[in-house]
């Protein structure tokens, strides 16, 4: 789940009311993808602490758990797309250092749902192919997740995808060098939003290496299908809720991924939304019971 600026408006009624939906749909645990935008861009914002407390109430109440995602620096892109290391690595030492204080001073990880920390920031293999890209990467994950092992009872989770930009990259490789040194659960985006369920194949090594070094992972579903906007860099991202059948589609597959969890990309607002291709998907998907 995005928490937006719009979430702050939710009474502790309609909380209620779409956590409730969450239930229904056979979600037992939400993930907070950030708790805020901070890099200083005009739409900076921290979610208040009366929303967070709402959400945590009402999870406690419903029997629901939350992995509370770190605030979010929006230069993340921006700074992998230069060349030079020097800007990475000042860029990682900054979102370390304040993820960190997060970890340590949110006071999230003292609540009753709480079940463990979201680290918002997606690793695919086109950015982190140069090896001193990876010897910075390494110890940064590995500083923050220590920091999350010290105050929660497990190891981070972080999303992963593969890129479709061209390059030298593996993200097999990348992964197994990650986890030769740092305790962390990767997250794996199916991809289907965008690139069709083909996309499955272009994730088949990094599967496959996961299994066979034993490593837990989740397999993350996105329900939503991408809409031509005629940029190729997320800058004017649109999208629909996708049809259930294709739904149904990654369902079978995520039965047999070997995944600890699967996780859907996202409940709000592809599929509690008030428009006719969300009232589709959740008619369809009660319907199914899948």
């Amino acid at each position: 789940m995005q928490l937006w600026r719009s979430h702050a408006d939710l009474t502790p009624d309609a909380w209620r009311l779409r956590l409730r939906s969450f239930r229904r749909l056979g979600c037992r645990e939400i993930f907070l993808q950030w708790t805020g935008l901070e890099g200083g861009r005009p739409d900076d914002w921290m979610a208040p602490g009366t929303l967070l407390d709402t959400l945590f109430d009402e999870a406690a109440r419903q029997g629901l758990g939350i992995h509370v995602g770190l605030p979010y620096d929006q230069r993340w892109w921006d700074v992998l797309a230069r060349a030079d290391t020097t800007s990475l690595a000042a860029y990682l030492d900054q979102t370390r250092a304040r993820g960190i204080a997060y970890m340590q001073q949110s006071g999230w990880n003292e609540r009753r749902a709480f079940r463990g920390w979201y680290l918002p920031y997606e690793l695919e293999q086109y950015n982190w192919a140069a090896a001193e890209r990876q010897a910075l990467l390494v110890p940064w994950l590995d500083a923050l997740s220590r920091a999350a092992q010290a105050t929660s009872r497990g190891v981070p989770c972080i999303s992963t995808y593969h890129s479709r930009l061209p390059g030298e990259g593996s993200l097999a490789t990348l992964w197994s060098r990650i986890l030769d040194r740092v305790a962390i659960h990767p997250m794996i985006q199916d991809g289907v939003g965008v690139a069709g369920l083909a996309n499955l194949r272009a994730l088949a090594p990094l599967h496959d290496m996961l299994r066979a070094r034993h490593a837990s992972f989740d397999l993350i579903l996105e329900l939503f299908e991408e809409l031509p906007s005629g940029a190729t860099d997320g800058s004017t991202f649109k999208a629909r809720s996708a049809d259930f059948e294709r739904v149904r589609e990654q369902w079978e597959v995520a039965r047999g991924y070997g995944a600890k969890r699967i996780v859907a990309f996202a409940l709000d607002p592809w599929v509690i939304d008030d428009t006719p291709e969300a009232r589709a998907l959740m008619r369809a998907w009660m319907d199914a019971r899948i």
